[in-house]
């Protein structure tokens, strides 16, 4: 039988990385520290405003046009709607996306899946759930709230399936658990999931900015504490809070979760691909998503 001491890195697998954090803390920034060729799903509306000008091949998926129409949930009363509604295509044509890419066999080209971020595609997912269940512009019921959690859940297994090194992100909210009724970090996702999806990640990181005017300072906190129980960390000897600053834009590569995979797991598949486009300004400023 196997054994534990003989396990290399093909039983472990890729590293699956979930970094969590309120807006601004530099978790989409990560992206474009990663060693060989990137794909990334981009749902935030910002996102590409923090990646542009770097080698990362993406596909953005967003609403274009969502319902405006007014709704009261006690009365049961809504105002009539003006125009046609697309949210509910988002989450088909993303599956589309997805699965042409499986036929063409695209995926055994990348080395690194990025998504970005959970909070968004949630949302994106319970657009079609309420289309399929003919609610569209309605509050959701129990029932949808439970099938958006399956969505969901079955394509980060999807996901996890493929060996990719993973970066996903998601946004947190501080507020009191309602199991343990305690003050802390919750990560923005429905019910369950927020105990399920941290499972089938190897390192879950609360991603913090510590900036200030003298100085540009973004942290990835590595171990779990009592504001953020989530967090796990399977690669060794991390300080409990890690420097993830990119301190020069030109070798993003040098810093971040790209050193991290380079100097503590011997990471580089296929050299390093993300320089910044000829023209195209790459400050702090701009790359703080």
């Amino acid at each position: 039988m196997p054994n534990a001491k003989n396990a290399g890195a093909e039983e472990v697998g890729k590293p699956k990385f979930l970094l969590v954090g309120s807006t601004g803390c530099g978790k989409t920034a990560q992206i474009a520290t990663l060693p060989g060729r990137t794909f990334a799903y981009l749902f935030d509306p910002s996102a590409l405003a923090t990646l542009r000008g770097f080698d990362i091949e993406y596909e953005a998926f967003g609403p274009t046009k969502v319902r405006l129409a007014a709704q009261s949930l006690s009365k049961g009363k809504q105002d009539s709607p003006q125009g046609k509604e697309d949210a509910s295509e988002v989450y088909r044509l993303w599956e589309t996306d997805f699965e042409d890419k499986v036929k063409s066999k695209f995926w055994d080209t990348i080395d690194n899946v990025a998504f970005d971020s959970f909070t968004t595609f949630s949302d994106i997912v319970m657009d079609r759930i309420l289309y399929l269940n003919g609610r569209s512009g309605h509050f959701p019921q129990q029932d949808d709230w439970t099938a958006q959690m399956q969505a969901i859940t079955n394509v980060v297994r999807t996901l996890v399936g493929m060996n990719k090194v993973l970066l996903f992100t998601a946004h947190d909210e501080f507020k009191q658990d309602e199991v343990s009724t305690r003050m802390q970090n919750v990560i923005i996702l429905t019910g369950k999931l927020r105990t399920k999806i941290p499972l089938l990640f190897s390192e879950i990181y609360h991603m913090e900015c510590k900036s200030t005017p003298e100085k540009i300072e973004y942290v990835a906190q590595t171990r779990p504490d009592r504001m953020n129980p989530a967090v796990r960390c399977t690669i060794r000897d991390l300080a409990m809070f890690h420097d993830m600053t990119i301190r020069d834009w030109t070798k993003p590569q040098e810093y971040g979760i790209g050193n991290l995979l380079k100097t503590k797991l011997g990471y580089n598949p296929t050299g390093y691909k993300h320089t910044p486009v000829v023209g195209v300004s790459a400050s702090p400023v701009a790359k703080a998503g």
